[in-house]
C-alpha cells in the first residue's frame, strides 16, 4: 500500500505527522492511517465505494479528508 503524508494531520499519540493509504477491495477501498514515527498509531478510518470516485484523485482526496478528524481547528 502506497501511503502519502497528510498536509495537516497529526498523531493522536505522539504528535507526528500522519500518512494515509488506501486499499482495495471487492467493491470499496479501505482507508487507513498511520504514524510517521511508527509509534504503533494505525487505524482504519473508514471506506471509500468504487462507485463514489472516478479516478486515484478523487480516492486521494477523499482519503484525505477523512483524517481531517487528527488536526487542530
Amino acid at each position: 500500500m502506497l501511503m502519502i503524508e497528510h498536509p495537516s494531520a497529526a498523531c493522536p499519540e505522539c504528535s507526528q505527522p500522519l500518512l494515509y493509504g488506501t486499499k482495495e477491495e471487492a467493491s470499496s477501498w479501505k482507508v487507513y492511517y498511520e504514524c510517521t514515527a511508527k509509534c504503533g498509531f494505525e487505524e482504519r478510518v473508514g471506506r471509500v465505494s468504487m462507485s463514489e470516485v472516478d479516478h486515484q484523485d478523487e480516492l486521494d482526496r477523499k482519503a484525505e479528508e477523512m483524517g481531517e478528524r487528527y488536526t487542530e481547528g
